[in-house]
């Protein structure tokens, strides 16, 4: 700090005796000089207005202290987020978001992914409950809720302290929601792109693109009981997506998740899941209409491995079952030593044709459905 106020009070007395110069005469033709001297002075309006050397020094001394105090709370920012818990108030949160929008401008790039990620965790400790919302109570509320209703006294009476104070929050549009997520459960949820906006005005491209999608796809659930919660077309234009990010950005930090989140959307494009199956038991007709005009108008596109696949499985549905037996013989048992049933034997001839990787056999063990960053799992 020293050093800091010695090479200030050089500056300033460069500037004091500038300005007790006697000013020079007027000409039709401005001193480049001059005019750089008047842009500077015009930027330090506090620096111009002191008359003395000791007025000059202490308004220098007060810049100094005001930008090391602003440092100071930047460095501290970090600290803040970490203490918000499920006992806060939405002011204490306000208070931080005021920081970040003062201190983001002048971060470097791991600065501002580390109070994004800390960011993320922090909202999900304030919204978190100790108990799942899944009472009586708790769905008539969600009843009236939906309705465009504020939720009674004696409704809020049947619920936590706690729970009471979220709710307060989705009436208020506290950037703060209820989410279902399957299973007859529901969780207060934060507005993700509400999130993001705070961020991406100071991310390189490629990271402000990744957490815009993420802020997109995430507001709602993808999985419901290991059935897909988004529409056919809808998978597709992620998948879409994430293979044209991965192509355009190869280098971006978030590649490794971009991948992860290509990989899962791909194989549920064409492989289904447990509860959404696209096609019928044989493989042979599509379950309904628009499954069958989406992936048609997908192997139509340049040469992408999306398109590729869609003509793949195309072709292997023309397939009659002498062919595909010739071409992917089905073996008794799979590789853990399960016997193939007929059900499965025609999805066991699929895999083998489209070859493609599987989400779940090199799972990472991170969480890319429910934030605008991934997170590891916390098991």
């Amino acid at each position: 700090m020293q050093k800091t106020l010695l090479s200030l009070l050089i500056t300033a007395s460069s500037l004091l005796l500038s300005a007790c110069q006697p000013p020079s005469e007027k000409t039709d033709t401005p001193d480049p000089v001059t005019s750089a001297q008047t842009d500077k002075k015009a930027s330090t309006p506090t620096l111009i207005e002191a008359r003395t050397a000791k007025e000059l020094t202490t308004s220098i001394v007060e810049l100094s202290e005001g930008k090391l105090r602003d440092q100071l709370i930047c460095s501290k920012l970090d600290d803040r987020m970490q203490a918000i818990s499920n006992k806060s108030k939405i002011e204490d949160l306000h208070s931080i978001q005021r920081q970040l929008k003062a201190c983001l401008p002048t971060a470097i790039n791991s600065e501002a992914l580390a109070w994004l990620g800390t960011y993320q965790a922090m909202y999900r400790r304030f919204l978190q409950s100790d108990t799942y919302h899944d009472d009586d109570a708790f769905y008539a509320i969600v009843e009236t809720l939906d309705k465009g209703k504020k939720a009674s006294v004696a409704q809020l009476k049947q619920v936590a302290p706690r729970t009471r104070y979220l709710i307060s929050l989705v009436e208020s549009n506290a950037d703060v929601s209820i989410l279902y997520i399957g299973e007859g459960i529901f969780v207060f949820h934060h507005d993700l792109q509400a999130m993001a906006d705070i961020f991406t005005p100071y991310l390189p491209r490629d990271q402000a693109e990744f957490i815009e999608r993420m802020a997109i796809d995430n507001q709602d659930i993808f999985w419901n009981d290991a059935a897909v919660a988004i529409s056919y077309e809808e998978l597709l234009k992620r998948a879409a997506f994430w293979e044209n990010y991965i192509q355009q950005y190869p280098n971006s930090y978030f590649i490794q998740d971009a991948i992860s989140l290509f990989t899962l959307y791909r194989y549920v494009l064409f492989s289904g899941s447990d509860n959404s199956q696209w096609l019928d038991d044989d493989i042979s007709e599509f379950v309904r209409p628009e499954y069958e005009q989406t992936l048609k108008k997908l192997a139509k596109r340049s040469n992408t491995l999306l398109a590729q696949d869609a003509r793949t499985l195309l072709d292997f549905m023309a397939l009659s079952a002498a062919e595909r037996e010739q071409s992917y013989p089905v073996p008794k048992a799979d590789e853990e030593g399960y016997e193939i049933s007929d059900w499965a034997a025609p999805r066991y001839q699929l895999n083998k044709a489209l070859s493609l990787p599987s989400p779940w056999k090199n799972d990472n063990h991170r969480d890319c459905l429910s934030g605008i960053v991934c997170v590891d799992y916390d098991y």
